[in-house]
């Protein structure tokens, strides 16, 4: 198989992966976030539709938010964060500053 790589995004990935590594993230952690956030996004029925983004300021700060675009106002989108934050939480998910999940509002 032949898959066509955007160069940007293979380079956004690997930054990602290093930046949550050296935080001390697993792949189960991450995944356990993205499977809640997936609970959220099937109860109200709307398909996953993620990116990927890292945020770094030199000697300050480097983190890694998956976000994903949902076809809501952004006060629906508020509270599908809310919502996702106490899932999380019944979850018994122990964040990490380095990494989180969002879902931002991409209404039309």
């Amino acid at each position: 198989m032949r898959i066509k790589w955007d160069e940007n995004q293979v380079e956004e990935v690997m930054q990602a992966n290093a930046i949550l590594r050296h935080a001390g993230m697993s792949d189960q952690q991450i995944g356990r976030q993205l499977d809640v956030a997936g609970v959220v996004l099937r109860r109200h029925e709307i398909p996953p539709n993620g990116s990927v983004l890292v945020t770094s300021a030199d000697d300050f700060f480097s983190g890694v938010t998956y976000s994903f675009a949902v076809p809501v106002g952004a006060k629906k989108a508020f509270d599908m964060n809310v919502e996702l934050a106490r899932e999380e939480d019944k979850a018994g998910i122990n964040k990490n500053v380095a990494f989180d999940v969002v879902f931002e509002a991409a209404a039309s």
